[in-house]
């Protein structure tokens, strides 16, 4: 309908003001109007509700993903971290450590030069990555330590805390006459200063390479560990009878060892000397002049025993069929007391066991 025809439509109701619309019309009309305007008002009730809170899980859903997903990277990064700071493991691509570090190539250039060894000059390397990552499994497997293990890998660590990796070098080399073991001093940095220092690498036929690294500062705290125990003490009884071998059949070399040290402490000549090897290549005097020796001699047994504390709880190394030594250190640094085995196959107590 155009405004024209409503115009003309509505023209009689303009000529007739006093004219009244029908009351059930009337009525209809209201409520149809009301009901209108009611249903538009729930429909706009319902927006303003459920608009916002549309709204909100919309937004929340949002910070939600954006927090799991930054706290899962943060999580990530946290993780990689700590595990670079507790892994204190070495590395098992050894050609990656070489290659990553130029000092450690020249080095295991130059070990491998001396002593020929691959898996020589390899535990040397690994050995100094060990110490750089902090790894006491590695250390107490391969390297050797006098006493106490799980305590001198502390020390070990300890005493090169610090050090540079990529500054080591070969100072010299000082190969053994009596084993297959070289000596190797080096250079590095330690917090920025200049040391020199060395170790011992041992190899043997079989692949057994080992390291013995002396640390000159370290001493153990050991008291008297040479008191004998029950089977030394039967035996030790048993050899001053008539110092026949068989008593020392079932001992050890440090056993053997602790019985010559307890016969001078008892000042027992004879079973003290009876305890030196038999075999006549290694024997330097007689029994007269031994004995004569002994008179000459002020002797403090038991103050003399002190200097040899540590042996107890020291560690034999056998260095052919026949021979060997017991390392141990105390207040007087690493000491080694040499052992003989007779022709019998007993061990005994080599002349001048300390040199």
């Amino acid at each position: 309908m155009n405004n024209r025809n409503d115009e003309k439509w509505l023209q009689p109701l303009k000529n007739r003001p006093d004219l009244e619309p029908n009351p059930v019309f009337v009525k209809s009309l209201k409520e149809t109007l009301r009901e209108n305007h009611s249903l538009k008002r729930r429909n706009f009730s319902g927006l303003k509700i459920w608009l916002p809170l549309a709204l909100s899980v919309f937004l929340f859903s949002i910070i939600t993903v954006s927090y799991v997903t930054n706290s899962g990277q943060e999580h990530g990064k946290k993780e990689h971290v700590e595990t670079e700071e507790t892994s204190h493991v070495v590395t098992t691509n050894f050609d990656t450590l070489v290659a990553e570090n130029p000092a450690y190539q020249q080095f295991y250039d130059a070990v491998f030069k001396v002593t020929g060894i691959e898996e020589a000059s390899k535990l040397v390397i690994n050995f100094f990555e060990a110490l750089h990552v902090e790894d006491e499994e590695f250390l107490k497997k391969n390297v050797f330590f006098v006493a106490n293990p799980e305590k001198e890998v502390e020390v070990l660590l300890d005493f090169y805390k610090g050090i540079d990796v990529k500054t080591v070098a070969v100072h010299s080399f000082k190969e053994s006459q009596s084993e297959p073991s070289v000596e190797i001093v080096f250079s590095y940095k330690q917090n920025n200063k200049e040391k020199l220092h060395h170790i011992h690498v041992s190899y043997w036929e079989e692949g057994k390479v080992e390291i013995y690294a002396p640390l000159d500062e370290y001493v153990p705290e050991i008291k008297n560990d040479l008191e004998l125990n029950e089977q030394e003490r039967e035996a030790y009884e048993a050899f001053k009878v008539d110092h026949n071998p068989e008593a020392l059949r079932n001992l050890g070399p440090i056993s053997v060892a602790k019985m010559y040290l307890q016969a001078n402490a008892d000042d027992d000549q004879e079973t003290s000397y009876a305890l030196y090897t038999t075999r006549q290549d290694r024997i330097m005097w007689s029994k007269e002049e031994d004995k004569k020796y002994w008179e000459q001699e002020t002797r403090d047994p038991e103050n003399d025993k002190k200097s040899f504390y540590g042996l107890g709880s020291g560690t034999f190394q056998q260095e052919n069929e026949n021979e060997g030594y017991i390392l141990y250190r105390n207040k007087n640094g690493d000491q080694f007391f040499k052992m003989i085995k007779d022709e019998n196959g007993v061990w005994k107590v080599a002349f001048m066991p300390i040199q």
